[in-house]
C-alpha cells in the first residue's frame, strides 16, 4: 500500500527495470492484443479527433491511437516511462493528470485508477478534461479468471504486481454516473479478466 507520492516513485522504478531487463510473456502479449482489439473496435464508432492516454506507461495503448492517426498524447509521472515512449516515437509528456488544462474528445486509461486509495479525485480530473468520452480498462476483481491471473503473473514473472485496491467495476461506474457521465459500454476483455468501460458525457 502506497501514498500517491510514493506510488509515483514505485512506478518509475518499475518502468526502469521493465524496459531494461524484462520481456513480455506470451500470456501478457495475448492480453495486450485483446485490449488493443477491444479498443480499436470501440474507436470505429466514436466521433472523436483528440485523445489523451493518462498513465501511458510503456505506450502499449498509446500506440493504438498513434497508429490510427488520432491527434493523441500520452502523459505519465514516470520519467523512465516517458523516455521509453519517446524512443518508440510516441507523443508523450511528463505530466500529472491534475496539471492538465487542455480538454480532449477521449480521455483514456488502462489499469491506473485501482492503484489509488482515493481514485475518485483522479476520475473527476479525467471527466474534467473530457469533451465527450472517457474510456477505462479496469481489472475485474469479481472475475475468477481475474483473481487467478494476478497470482499466475506473479509466479511467471517472479515479481509482485503493484498494489491494487479491491475495487469492483461497479465502484468506477457509480462515480462516473454520479458526475454527469453515462455508461455506454461495459464489455469483458481476455476471459473477463478486464472490463472495458466507455462513458459518455451528458449533454446539457
Amino acid at each position: 500500500m502506497h501514498s500517491d507520492k510514493k506510488l509515483y516513485g514505485v512506478w518509475d522504478k518499475r518502468w526502469k527495470r521493465f524496459h531494461e531487463t524484462e520481456k513480455l510473456t506470451p500470456l501478457a502479449i495475448r492480453m495486450f492484443q485483446a485490449k488493443k482489439k477491444a479498443i480499436a473496435n470501440e474507436l470505429i464508432n466514436l466521433d472523436i479527433v483528440s485523445i489523451i492516454e493518462v498513465g501511458c506507461g510503456l505506450g502499449h495503448i498509446l500506440e493504438i491511437y498513434y497508429k490510427m492517426d488520432f491527434n493523441c498524447i500520452g502523459i505519465d509521472v514516470s520519467q523512465n516511462a516517458v523516455n521509453f515512449c519517446r524512443k518508440r516515437g510516441l507523443p508523450v509528456a511528463l505530466q500529472k493528470l491534475e496539471e492538465v488544462e487542455q480538454s480532449y474528445d477521449l480521455v483514456s486509461s488502462d489499469g491506473m485508477l485501482e492503484h489509488f486509495l482515493n481514485f475518485e479525485s483522479y476520475a473527476r480530473h479525467m471527466m474534467r478534461i473530457s469533451n465527450k468520452f472517457v474510456l477505462l480498462i479496469q481489472p475485474n476483481h469479481d472475475s475468477f479468471c481475474g483473481k487467478t491471473l494476478v497470482y499466475l503473473s506473479e509466479i511467471l514473472r517472479k515479481n509482485k504486481n503493484i498494489f491494487e485496491y479491491n475495487y469492483r467495476v461497479k465502484d468506477f461506474i457509480d462515480v462516473f454516473m454520479q458526475n454527469d457521465f453515462t455508461i455506454i459500454q461495459n464489455s469483458p476483455i481476455f476471459f473477463d479478466v478486464f472490463k472495458l468501460l466507455l462513458f459518455e458525457k451528458k449533454k446539457h
